[in-house]
């Protein structure tokens, strides 16, 4: 079987090796409530990793958009002090 968990890149084996241990350790008769506390803590940690990703990338598309507003804005200013390109010499097109 080679299931892997991504985040921890553990395989089925590993799983049940903690497991094993984790009820030798624990008991059999803590050891539901051990889980559900496992479960609340991952779940805590990636809520927190996922609130974090998002509060990152939305600073990031706030300074991009900054730096794009200071790109048109530069772009502005180069285009009113451009001289004319139509300035009578060169191309006639009526």
């Amino acid at each position: 079987m080679h299931v892997r968990l991504a985040m921890f890149d553990i395989g089925f084996w590993e799983l049940v090796v903690i497991a094993v241990v984790a009820l030798l350790v624990v008991g059999p008769e803590r050891l539901p409530q051990l889980v559900r506390d496992a479960g609340r803590w991952l779940r805590a940690a990636r809520r927190m990793v996922a609130d974090t990703r998002a509060q990152i990338e939305r600073e990031l598309d706030l300074e991009e958009g900054r730096g794009l507003q200071r790109r048109i804005s530069d772009l502005d200013v180069l285009m009113k002090n451009a001289p004319d390109r139509d300035n009578g010499a060169g191309d006639k097109t009526p």
